[in-house]
C-alpha cells in the first residue's frame, strides 16, 4: 500500500494534537469531539465544545534542488455553548488551547519546517443554540521532493 502524502500525515498530526485538549494540564477546555471538515453541531449540549479542522488551498514554490516548498493553510473552529456570563473568557481560553496544541510541536512530528498562527476570530451568537465560534488560522510549511508528495524534502 502506498504511503499517505505528507499533507495528509500533517493533518492527522493536527487532529491528534487537538484531541489532547481535554481540560487537564495546560488546557482550560475539554473538547467533546474533534472532526475534519465543517459539520453542523448537534442539539445535545454534550456534543460541545467541538473542534473542526479545515484545510485550505496549498501554495507551492519550487527550487533548483528538486524540492517543493509547500504552504498549507489550516483553520480550527471551536464551537462553544454556554449560559454562563463568562463566555468571552471561555472563548479566549479555547483559542489559547488550540494555539497551544497546534504549536507545541511546530514540526508536526518532523514532517514540517514550521507551524505559525496567523489569526484568531471569535464570533458570538453564531447560530441558534451555539453561543460562540472561535476560529484559529495557521500556516504549515513543509517540503517534498518534486513529483513525490509522500516524501519529505
Amino acid at each position: 500500500m502506498a504511503e499517505d502524502p505528507i499533507r495528509e500525515r500533517i493533518l492527522q498530526h493536527c487532529e491528534t494534537s487537538l484531541r489532547a485538549i481535554d481540560g487537564t494540564g495546560a488546557y482550560h477546555t475539554a473538547l467533546a469531539g474533534v472532526a475534519r471538515g465543517r459539520q453542523v453541531p448537534k442539539e445535545d449540549p454534550a456534543d460541545l465544545p467541538a473542534a473542526f479542522l479545515q484545510e485550505g488551498d496549498e501554495s507551492f514554490a519550487q527550487d533548483t534542488n528538486l524540492l517543493v516548498t509547500r504552504t498549507l493553510p489550516v483553520s480550527v473552529e471551536v464551537l462553544l455553548r454556554s449560559t454562563a456570563a463568562d463566555l468571552p473568557t471561555r472563548a479566549n481560553r479555547a483559542a489559547a488551547d488550540v494555539e497551544r496544541a497546534l504549536t507545541a510541536d511546530p514540526t508536526c512530528g518532523g514532517l514540517a519546517k514550521r507551524t505559525d498562527i496567523t489569526g484568531i476570530a471569535i464570533t458570538h451568537d453564531e447560530a441558534p443554540g451555539v453561543l460562540a465560534s472561535v476560529r484559529c488560522d495557521f500556516t504549515i510549511e513543509y517540503f517534498t521532493r518534486r513529483g513525490d508528495p509522500a516524501s519529505t524534502g
